[in-house]
C-alpha cells in the first residue's frame, strides 16, 4: 500500500483569460519612447503584470507605435508601472521583472490608433514558496423522506468545492521546479488578484498530490492532481517581528472538480484488447485514468 508524503506536492496556477475586452485609443501623446511605455484608458488595477495582452487595431491599420511591427494586432506581456504605464515584453520573465532586456521598442505612432484590448493568459506556472494547501469538496444532500418511512431518505445534489493556499509572501522572481528553469508565479499577484474589481479573481489550478520526479526511482512520472477553476475570496497575510511573512489565500470553486490519476500501467494491450502482464525488467506503457468527483 502507497503512503504519500505531503512533500511532494506542488501548485500549478494559470492566470484566467477574460472575455471582456477593453476599447480605446493610443495617442502619441500616450507613447513615451525613451521609456519604451504607453498607456490607454483602463480602469487603475485592472491589468496586472505578468498579464498576456491581445492589442488589435480596429482599424485594420498597423499597431505602428510598436517598432517593426507591421501587423494589426499582437500579443505581449505586460508591465504595469504604479501610475499606469505599460511596458511590452515577448516573455514572462522579463515583465515580472521589469527589465530593460527584452522590453519591446516603441516609437510616436503617426496616427490616433483605435484599440481592442483583451486578457489572453494560458500558460500554466508552479506559485512559489507554497507550505500547505486544503481543497474541501461536498455534496448538498436533499431530504426526500416521506410520510410513513421510518428511515430517513437522502438525495445528493450538487457538488461545491473550497479551500486554503499557504505560502511564503513572495514579490520577486526566483526559479522553481525541479531543475531551476521555471518562473513562477508570486504571492504577490494573488493579493492584486483579489481586489480587480471589473475582471475579477477567477483562476485554474492544479492542486499535485503526486508530482512526476518526485518518487524513490529515477523514472516515476505517476502524477495525481485535482484540477479545477477558482474565484480568490480572501487573501490574509500575517506580519510579525522575527517570523517569516505569511500569506493565506481561500478561494470557492467555480464548476467542475476532477481529481485526476496518470500512472504506469502494468500490462502491454494486444490489438484484440487482450492484456500480457509485463516482466519485472520491461519498460512500462502509461495509462492515464480520470475520475471525476
Amino acid at each position: 500500500m502507497a503512503v504519500i508524503l505531503g512533500n511532494s506536492g506542488i501548485v500549478e496556477l494559470t492566470r484566467s483569460s477574460i472575455d471582456e475586452t477593453f476599447t480605446s485609443d493610443v495617442n502619441p501623446s500616450d507613447v513615451n519612447p525613451t521609456k519604451n511605455s504607453f498607456s490607454f484608458d483602463f480602469p487603475l488595477g485592472q491589468l496586472l503584470t505578468g498579464d498576456q495582452l491581445e492589442i488589435k487595431a480596429t482599424d485594420g491599420d498597423t499597431l505602428d507605435f510598436i517598432t517593426g511591427w507591421t501587423y494589426p494586432d499582437g500579443k505581449w506581456f505586460i508591465n504595469v508601472d504604479p501610475v499606469g504605464g505599460i511596458r511590452l515584453y515577448e516573455d514572462f520573465e522579463g515583465a515580472v521583472n521589469g527589465e530593460i532586456t527584452g522590453r519591446v521598442d516603441l516609437q510616436l505612432p503617426s496616427r490616433d490608433i483605435p484599440i481592442e484590448v483583451k486578457v489572453q493568459n494560458s500558460f500554466a506556472r508552479c506559485l512559489a514558496e507554497v507550505t500547505e494547501f486544503e481543497l474541501n469538496t461536498s455534496r448538498d444532500a436533499v431530504d426526500v423522506t416521506e410520510i410513513g418511512e421510518e428511515f430517513r431518505q437522502q438525495f445528493g445534489t450538487l457538488i461545491s468545492g473550497s479551500g486554503t493556499i499557504g505560502c511564503f509572501f513572495e514579490y520577486q522572481q526566483n526559479p522553481c521546479g525541479s531543475d531551476g528553469s521555471v518562473t513562477p508565479e508570486l504571492a504577490l499577484y494573488m493579493h492584486q488578484l483579489v481586489i480587480r474589481q471589473q475582471l475579477g479573481s477567477e483562476f485554474k489550478a492544479r492542486l499535485y498530490l503526486v508530482r512526476r520526479g518526485t518518487g524513490s526511482g529515477v523514472d516515476f512520472d505517476d502524477e495525481v492532481w485535482y484540477e479545477f477553476n477558482a474565484w480568490v475570496t480572501n487573501v490574509a497575510i500575517a506580519f510579525e517581528p522575527t517570523q517569516l511573512v505569511r500569506s493565506q489565500i481561500q478561494f470557492v470553486t467555480n464548476g467542475l472538480i476532477q481529481l485526476k490519476v496518470k500512472t504506469a500501467s502494468n500490462y502491454l494491450l494486444q490489438e484484440n484488447d487482450d492484456r500480457i502482464l509485463l516482466e519485472r525488467n520491461q519498460g512500462t506503457g502509461y495509462l492515464e485514468v480520470e475520475q471525476q468527483e
